[in-house]
């Protein structure tokens, strides 16, 4: 019998299944290759402004914390006013564990401004430890050792 074909041919429809499933398969490697490329992008595309940013806001908070241990001494709005931009480029860029680090610090120094800390001597041990711990999540972001 010659005519139409009245079977269904197996090896071309495995033959179409198998190029299509091998273009999504080539589709989805490139996307999980180029999704890590963009992850390694952003964690080091902004390192150096972190690492000044960083060290600028911890340099702020411990001037503004000395400050306040000196009787009357000078009001410290230089201080202040890095401290404050700094921590806001924090907000901005910086992981949840540095901001969530960095808020602790900079909620100890808002509240030494404020008066709310009867006694900041006593309370400079908390301090300096919520710094180190503010330290170590920001090593740890940058990828340094400490």
């Amino acid at each position: 019998m010659t005519g139409a074909p009245t079977g269904v041919d197996v090896v071309a429809i495995a033959g179409i299944a198998g190029t299509l499933l091998g273009a999504a398969l080539g589709a989805w490697v490139t996307w999980k290759i180029q999704a890590r490329q963009l992850e390694h992008e952003d964690k080091t595309r902004f390192h150096d402004r972190r690492l000044d940013t960083y060290a600028e806001f911890g340099r702020a908070c411990n001037a503004v914390m000395a400050t306040m241990l000196i009787p009357g001494a000078a009001y410290p709005s230089a201080d202040l006013i890095s401290m404050n931009t700094s921590f806001h480029t924090i907000r901005l860029m910086a992981s949840k564990p540095v901001f969530d680090a960095a808020a602790v610090v900079h909620g100890a120094v808002s509240d030494a401004l404020h008066g709310k800390i009867a006694n900041l001597s006593d309370f400079m041990p908390q301090f300096h430890k919520d710094a180190a711990a503010m330290a170590v999540s920001m090593r740890t972001e940058l990828g340094t050792p400490g």
